[in-house]
């Protein structure tokens, strides 16, 4: 059985929950665009998470607005594992696997008691915390625990499968105080926490604030430091909303754009989800992404820019 997931950290927390309770023997992560594009083999038995459906799978698991039906009102294929409009993937799992224990007789007992555990369920409020974007100006300036740990993981670069797959056993099996003293999880947050000054430099100088659009425009910078990515709202605390254009590290010739409320003003009233929705995109009410072929880019940022621009 395979478990096909996003490798940020909502996704990596829903692969913890699920290898402890499926027999999971291989691991594909990718981003949402190449399943919404069909560039993914989805076969029978494979369990996805925290990504779009696709009819081939046994399990499925989301939270996003835009896999939902056209009035984002239903998810796309109800039954099919669990979907709800929850903070995180991690917590629709979670809820599926504590109703199935429920109802199991023979090994409820134990799986509930793993599922309660308050190393589990602070587990989970973190991934909500997180994925949510409830993030607290301290949590942003001087990131700590699991808040730091997922900035560690963006799902960018193949070659990181190794260290995601690490998180993932990490996740499921040590307090978070064992998953800190662990080597490689301690470089990558020193290397985090080291790189912030240079990120904040980087944005003070790309970004402009359009009104109340903080508009980010990354292209053509390399090795960029993206691991904290609320950074950008305590340097702009007027905006309520960004647009973030960046070159798509993933595919050649393409635009990168994500868009997010500013997590310290929500004041912006657009639905994101379905804005980038229309762009081949999608995420939720609050925050999303699009890729872009860079032809149509320029295009595309202006007509995403005016729509997210609140009329003075």
């Amino acid at each position: 059985m395979r478990l096909v997931t996003r490798a940020d950290f909502d996704g990596l927390v829903c692969g913890a929950l699920v290898t402890k309770f499926e027999n999971i023997d291989s691991y594909l992560f990718v981003e949402p665009k190449f399943m919404q594009d069909g560039l993914v083999e989805v076969r029978a038995g494979d369990i996805i998470t925290n990504l779009p459906y696709h009819p081939n799978c046994t399990l499925w698991f989301d939270h996003h607005i835009t896999n939902t039906t056209p009035n984002f009102d239903k998810p796309i294929m109800p039954g099919k594992g669990g979907f709800r409009l929850a903070p995180s993937a991690a917590r629709v799992v979670y809820e599926y696997y504590s109703e199935i224990a429920k109802a199991d007789d023979q090994n409820g007992p134990a799986r509930l008691q793993f599922l309660n555990t308050e190393r589990v369920r602070y587990l989970l409020q973190e991934a909500d915390k997180i994925d949510a974007g409830q993030l607290t100006r301290e949590d942003v300036l001087h990131p700590q625990g699991y808040v730091l740990i997922s900035m560690t993981t963006d799902g960018h670069f193949a070659e990181d499968e190794p260290y995601w797959l690490r998180i993932i056993e990490l996740l499921r099996e040590k307090s978070l105080d064992d998953m800190l003293e662990d080597s490689e999880v301690t470089r990558r947050c020193q290397q985090v926490l080291d790189s912030q000054e240079r990120l904040r430099k980087i944005l003070l100088e790309r970004t402009t604030l359009k009104g109340n659009v903080i508009f980010v425009d990354l292209r053509g910078i390399k090795n960029l430091p993206d691991g904290n990515r609320f950074l950008l709202f305590t340097l702009f605390p007027q905006g309520n909303i960004a647009v973030k254009v960046s070159d798509d590290v993933q595919r050649e010739k393409t635009t990168a754009i994500s868009v997010g409320y500013n997590i310290f003003n929500k004041t912006s009233t657009v639905n994101v989800g379905e804005l980038l929705h229309r762009y081949g995109g999608g995420g939720h009410k609050v925050v999303g992404s699009c890729r872009i072929p860079n032809d149509n880019a320029e295009q595309a940022i202006q007509e995403i820019v005016a729509a997210v621009t609140e009329k003075a």
